[in-house]
């Protein structure tokens, strides 16, 4: 077998996941964040050297290069660019739960309760309602812009959660949104390799397999997440024009209130927000999340 094509079958045998880097893009010429795929390595011995692509986040630059990756070490060298550091840390998978004991805990207690009481959108509802009550007095001094910074980053943290359980547990309980996922080219879940001898004691592997892959999903990543609630459920749940913009600035401005603490990455300056925008950004989420729940209520109840 020929090296183009043994590369050709790693690659695609491979598990890959989203991952951040960190480097000096050569294009805007400035330390920067960036983002990338990276090949899931599962024990000691895994280990991968394959093509990679990592774009910049500033400049939407994209450069291509190799990742030499194993259990504990991550390489990445730009093509052209060999003298550029790139940090980014290995992704480290398991063949076991995704969830530990507590997050299984938690999943088994939601899945008990009766969807009529709706207690995913119900602990949205209460979280974003305590942000606008502690919103009321914020204004420009120093504390309220840290509060204002806490309140943001719960805000986007309580959508996460929503569109993860959400999406969970209705593919959980719901056999034709299991095999259209597991079976979407785009999506390439269904592709994962594993050994006969995982599946020994398990009575539906399939599933358990899609339902530790959703549990590993970055729900801040919209674009994946849209595609996932778009195959399984047949569900649109982005906003429109403005209201999409006011979200993908949200998550960008938690990104730096939590990893940043608060500075803006691209200015270098405190981000600065204001009453109103708390205001405003609980108010279209609430919106967004009542018309995505009424749309999953209406999934599983056809008729």
């Amino acid at each position: 077998m020929g090296r183009a094509k043994a590369l050709m079958m790693e690659m695609e045998e491979a598990q890959w996941e989203e991952s951040e880097a960190y480097f000096f893009c050569p294009n805007c010429q400035g330390d920067v964040d960036g983002f990338t795929e990276l090949p899931v390595v599962y024990h000691d011995s895994d280990g991968h050297h394959l093509p990679v692509s990592v774009s910049c986040s500033r400049c939407n630059e994209s450069f291509e290069g190799w990742v030499k990756t194993d259990w504990d070490t991550c390489e990445i060298e730009l093509d052209g660019h060999p003298e550029i550091e790139i940090h980014a840390s290995p992704i480290q998978g398991s063949f076991h739960d995704v969830a530990d004991d507590y997050d299984q805990d938690y999943f088994e207690w939601l899945e008990q309760q009766e969807r009529v009481t709706r207690p995913v959108y119900h602990a949205f509802y209460t979280t974003i309602g305590d942000v606008k009550s502690l919103a009321t007095d914020l204004s420009d001094d120093q504390r309220s812009q840290m509060l204002a910074r806490m309140l943001l980053a719960q805000s986007i943290t309580a959508l996460e959660v929503f569109l993860a359980d959400s999406l969970i547990l209705t593919v959980g309980n719901n056999k034709e949104a299991q095999a259209r996922l597991l079976r979407s080219k785009d999506l390439g879940i269904g592709n994962t390799q594993f050994k006969l001898a995982d599946a020994i004691g398990i009575s539906d592997f399939a599933k358990e397999r899609l339902l530790q892959h959703l549990h590993a999903v970055s729900f801040h990543n919209l674009k994946k997440v849209s595609s996932l609630f778009r195959v399984g459920l047949g569900i649109d749940i982005l906003p429109k024009g403005e209201d999409l913009d006011r979200l993908q600035n949200a998550i960008k401005v938690r990104h730096d209130c939590v990893h940043r603490n608060g500075i803006d990455r691209e200015t270098g300056e405190l981000h600065d927000i204001s009453q109103v925008y708390v205001m405003n950004l609980s108010d279209m989420l609430l919106s967004m999340v009542k018309s995505i729940d009424d749309k999953v209520d209406d999934f599983e109840s056809p008729f």
